[in-house]
């Protein structure tokens, strides 16, 4: 079972509608457990699409992982498929039927006939529970492999897939390496020259690995030793995870799965703390940024999105002659809306953000010829004022996502007693 091939079912994905996010997530979980992902694939909701890759697939992994075509409609093909492939027919499940029908009735009046198709798998599957949705998985075998089917519903999939196939696949492979892993979050500093600084600390031999992913501006360093006693593992993992903080300083905001977000909520809960966000560019993503976070009512008051000039004069009470010296585009104006949000709101922090998001930029106006990606950050706190100017680079997505991130840790730095720097992430 070491080698794992993974299909993604669905024309959706096919023809680049919707994002596969299935395959990326079950290919990271089971490398970092030590199993050898050799090929992803997309089919379409076709049969003989998937009955061949099916096959092709049998040939060169032990272990075949498909997610997607479980739904109760006619394009979801995959559990006839599969239990065609496996020369099996398809037989209803007791326990899913009253798992589906209790979640029904929970949900409508009435009875969803097509949904118990949902509760077939095939003869000799193992089922796997679905506790959120209405689409089983199953587990079926032959000769050649095992084929887990999973829901294409990333939720659902996620969980079923950490609560079930992990244990399941540990058990089944008793060979597979020890490894613990550590994960260091950083903000602020671009994934080259974080390596460039870390390159003389992390060392990769046949023991030790070391990756990194971006995301949004943050760069998380993912360090794993394996085939090592776990005493040994973690001493060597905490001397490695010591010195990159000590040599990354203010830039790591946190460890493990923990997230910009939820670092800020520690922070203001410890302190006690009242927050207000004013957002133009950024149009609310750090409210809900914030929000995601269970028990953010206990620090976080509301949020203002002032997008137009208007709203920064009506709402936050910024001056029209602010905006006509300096323009909407600038530490004053940025400043103007943390100190107005605060007042509105009455709360012990303002924090606000403004900037260009592009894809162009502003065409009239003192704000004409300001690049895109410019992005002015402020805080409001105690009376006391203060504005960080950050550069960002990337699509009009990016750019919001990114200066959300850098509203957060802007006041991450504040409530840790750090100065905010300009930094282009």
């Amino acid at each position: 079972m070491k080698k794992v091939e993974i299909i993604s079912v669905g024309s959706e994905l096919v023809c680049g509608q919707i994002r596969d996010l299935n395959a990326p997530f079950a290919a990271s979980k089971l490398t970092e457990l030590g199993f050898n992902v050799i090929n992803q694939s997309i089919v379409g909701d076709n049969s003989q699409d998937l009955r061949l890759t099916l096959q092709t697939a049998s040939e060169r992994a032990n272990l075949i992982i498909i997610t997607g075509g479980l739904g109760p409609t006619m394009d979801d093909i995959t559990r006839e498929t599969v239990a065609d492939y496996c020369n099996v027919k398809l037989v209803t499940d007791d326990d899913s039927v009253n798992h589906i029908e209790s979640l029904i009735k929970s949900a409508h009046s009435h009875k969803y006939i097509n949904n118990l198709k949902q509760a077939m798998i095939p003869e000799s599957g193992i089922v796997i529970h679905n506790a959120t949705g209405t689409a089983q998985g199953f587990l079926v075998s032959t000769s050649q492999s095992s084929i887990i089917c999973l829901p294409g519903v990333p939720a659902e999939m996620t969980l079923m897939f950490e609560d079930w196939v992990i244990p399941y696949i540990l058990r089944e492979s008793g060979d597979i390496k020890e490894r613990c892993t550590r994960v260091i979050n950083t903000f602020g500093m671009s994934e080259s020259i974080l390596d460039e600084k870390t390159k003389e600390i992390i060392q990769p031999d046949e023991h030790l690995s070391y990756s990194t992913l971006v995301n949004d501006g943050i760069v998380s360093i993912r360090i794993t030793v394996s085939d090592v006693e776990e005493e040994n593992a973690i001493s060597i993992l905490n001397e490695i995870e010591e010195k990159i903080c000590r040599e990354l300083g203010i830039f790591v905001f946190s460890k493990g799965e923990d997230t910009l977000e939820g670092t800020i909520s520690r922070l203001l809960k410890k302190q006690a703390t009242t927050l207000a966000v004013a957002e133009s560019c950024t149009g609310g993503l750090v409210s809900n940024l914030l929000t995601n976070v269970q028990g953010s009512s206990d620090f976080f008051s509301g949020g203002i999105v002032s997008y137009s000039n208007k709203a920064k004069k009506d709402l936050l009470n910024v001056s029209e002659r602010l905006i006509e010296k300096y323009g909407v585009i600038s530490a004053e104006v940025a400043k103007a809306m943390a100190s107005g949000v605060r007042e509105r709101i009455q709360t012990n922090i303002g924090l606000a953000v403004t900037g260009i998001a592009g894809p162009a930029g502003i065409e009239e106006g003192i704000d004409q010829g300001k690049p895109v990606g410019l992005v002015y950050v402020a805080t409001a706190i105690n009376g006391d004022l203060e504005c960080t100017e950050y550069r960002f680079f990337g699509s009009r997505i990016d750019i919001k996502k990114r200066a959300a991130n850098a509203v957060l840790n802007t006041l991450r730095l504040h409530l840790s007693g750090k100065a905010a720097r300009c930094w282009n992430v």
